[in-house]
């Protein structure tokens, strides 16, 4: 029985309670709707006379996410059952902010949050955070009180439609990884049935959804994570149409560390994040950022994305010579950095020689990276170094140490764990970083949870199994075509993603991909440190220097190619197999393309992103005759202009649109 609602405030925040008592005179049910600015997405959340808590997602009116369980039981609270729900704040929200990486540089937010507060039977309180904006849902819990809690477990689910594809990434949290007892985000994306289980421990976030029929999807994934809590996923066994939460496996790094999260009252845990619209509204939001803390770097000038040489891919890291060598490729083709990966701190005498390659960078428009083993008992690769110098007590005085010798960020990986003492060592090298003004690149690591806004120096993050896969011959799982066009629809949908982009190797034969598919990921993937993988000594016969030295326009482009950007659009794409984004620096865009078919099609679109006051020289670079060559071609178009592209198998283009 309604007997009393409490309004509709502006901004499209609806607030409603529902009084009333079943036949047995049970507990009373409420309920509060949180909905987007326009009113077109919200979220609903009841009690029932039990007093568990229930949520769902409604989009233009459809359900998107049925009725899901919600709440967490910890030493403190129990939040299962016998919860009562109070009437809330609530809040409009309308703030800006800058990205230096990303989908783009400026960004809006609007939305609207009510923060509900929560009584568990035995009286301990809490709230129920809950935010709408156009392209999703969020929500969080809060412990209040005194004293440490653990939390034991989480309710928190999601129940989608009938008929649903998934999207998804099995998480490796024990015995079943390439690297034994790690835990892994380094498995190729699946198509699956709704309900279908994995052989693995977990469902990675994101986690994408096709709504049968309905040109729907969603994506779910959390934001927000600090050291209070642990990294989370989806169970690796659905009940039915239903995915929950599920914390990390005990077996996770090696079984180092609590797989339950434990903390100081009152803290928070990370947002649980629902993505919902069409195909272009995954790919295209900024939800996670747009709901973490913000920055934490007053100045971020120092900070500066950027093109990367790499010789471990096709040479290991060698020689300070070979190291020499890539810097004087960068500098001939403007790329910003040269990463020097494992194993340098072994030269000779390690120190002079790297304080030589800062000197002879600088003097060359270069800067150099470092990567260190993040160390510790729970790493899977010990002899791999440096090792053990990015965990406390070694870290700050080796950042200030390598800052001294003009160093401009570090690539530290073996995280292989999200357990909560992995999340307090992620953020403390944030942090720890910031104060010695180094750049941050997380590899062997979790997936992007919104950390990108809070610390702007994190440039890019691995959690993917990138073109570094094709130098194991005996691995399996070497990205082919359509794991890349998935990549771009899932997981670089939640941040940057150092996939280490265009390889010109016999090893993209093994998987039947064009050099013009492989050059066609510089666009289409993101990443705040674009690491370009192949070869470029000055004796090499393959790699970058054959290529550019066939193809001057292929060098060319790589010379300018943006890696962060303006805006961000899917102009074409399907979760079956293809992508075509256009991106934007400056007044000029860029289009990038691919495809997953066996066989040769043609895609049309129309240039209606483009300024209606202005003309562009469009020029395009595609595959010609053969897998390992291009052709160019340019015509001058204008907004609107349609543009028809036929790519050959399992093809891929380039285009650059430069305002005249």
């Amino acid at each position: 029985m309604l007997v009393g609602r409490f309004g509709t405030l502006s901004f499209g925040l609806v607030w409603l309670t529902l009084f009333g008592c079943d036949s047995q005179g049970g507990k009373p049910v409420q309920e509060v709707v949180v909905a987007s600015p326009s009113g077109d997405v919200q979220i609903a959340v009841t009690t029932d006379d039990e007093g568990r808590l229930t949520y769902s997602v409604t989009r233009g009116g459809e359900i998107i996410v049925e009725t899901s369980p919600m709440g967490l039981s910890s030493t403190t609270h129990d939040l299962t059952g016998g919860v009562a729900m109070s009437e809330s704040s609530v809040r409009t929200i309308d703030e800006s902010y800058t990205m230096r990486t990303g989908k783009r540089s400026e960004r809006r937010v609007l939305g609207s949050e009510a923060i509900v507060p929560l009584e568990a039977a035995d009286g301990a309180r809490a709230e129920l955070i809950l935010r709408a904006h156009e392209d999703g849902v969020a929500f969080r819990y809060r412990l209040l009180g005194d004293g440490e809690s653990e939390v034991t477990s989480e309710s928190t689910g999601f129940a989608i439609p009938d008929g649903a594809r998934v999207l998804t990434r099995a998480y490796d949290g024990g015995d079943l990884v390439f690297v034994p007892t790690a835990g892994e985000y380094q498995q190729p994306p699946i198509l699956l049935s709704l309900g279908e289980p994995i052989d693995r421990t977990g469902f990675a976030f994101p986690t994408a959804f096709e709504l049968g029929g309905r040109g729907a999807y969603v994506l779910v994934s959390e934001a927000d994570l600090d050291e209070s809590y642990c990294g989370t996923r989806l169970n690796e066994t659905p009940q039915g149409n239903l995915y929950q939460i599920r914390f990390p496996d005990e077996r996770e790094g090696k079984g180092v560390g609590a797989s339950l999260p434990k903390s100081q009252l009152p803290f928070a845990t990370p947002w649980r994040v629902i993505v919902v619209g069409d195909l272009a509204t995954i790919v295209e939001s900024t939800l996670v950022d747009d709901i973490s803390a913000p920055s934490t770097v007053e100045d971020p000038s120092w900070i500066s994305p950027g093109r990367a040489a790499w010789s471990w891919f096709s040479q290991e890291t060698g020689t300070p010579e070979l190291q020499s060598e890539y810097i004087d490729f960068a500098a001939e083709y403007g790329w910003d950095y040269v990463l020097i990966d494992a194993k340098w701190d072994q030269w000779d005498d390690a120190e002079q020689q790297v304080r030589d390659l800062v000197a002879q960078a600088a003097t060359a428009g270069v800067k150099l990276l470092l990567w260190y083993n993040s160390g510790g008992p729970h790493t899977p690769s010990p002899l791999e170094t440096p090792l053990n110098k990015m965990i406390e007590p070694d870290r700050r005085d080796e950042m200030e140490k390598i800052a001294s010798w003009g160093i401009a960020g570090v690539k530290v990986d073996f995280f292989n764990s999200d357990k909560q003492d992995r999340i307090n060592q992620y953020l403390g090298i944030l942090r720890d970083a910031a104060d010695f003004e180094l750049l941050v690149n997380f590899h062997g690591s979790t997936v992007p949870r919104g950390w990108q806004r809070t610390y702007p120096h994190l440039l890019t993050q691995e959690a993917v199994n990138g073109a570094e896969v094709y130098k194991f011959a005996a691995v399996q799982g070497a990205p082919d075509a359509l794991t890349n066009v998935h990549h771009v629809l899932l997981r670089n949908t939640v941040g940057s993603m150092d996939y280490t982009p265009v390889v010109f190797e016999d090893a993209l034969r093994t998987v039947g991909l064009p050099y013009a598919h492989s050059l066609a990921l510089s666009v289409v993937f993101e990443s705040g440190i674009q690491h370009f993988a192949d070869r470029a000594d000055s004796n090499a016969d393959t790699g970058y220097r054959a290529v550019f030295d066939a193809y001057p326009y292929v060098g060319d482009f790589m010379s300018t190619v943006p890696v962060a950007w303006d805006d961000t659009l899917l102009v074409h794409g399907s979760i079956d197999g293809h992508v075509i984004l256009a991106r934007r620096k400056g007044d000029d865009w860029y289009l990038g393309g691919i495809h997953a078919m066996g066989s040769p099609i043609e895609y049309s679109f129309d240039l209606d992103f483009l300024d209606p006051e202005t003309s562009y020289e469009m020029t395009l670079i595609e595959q010609g005759e053969s897998q390992t060559s291009f052709e160019r071609s340019s015509v001058t178009v204008e907004a609107g202009d349609p543009v028809s592209i036929r790519l050959p198998a399992k093809g891929g283009f380039v285009a650059t649109l430069l305002a005249q």
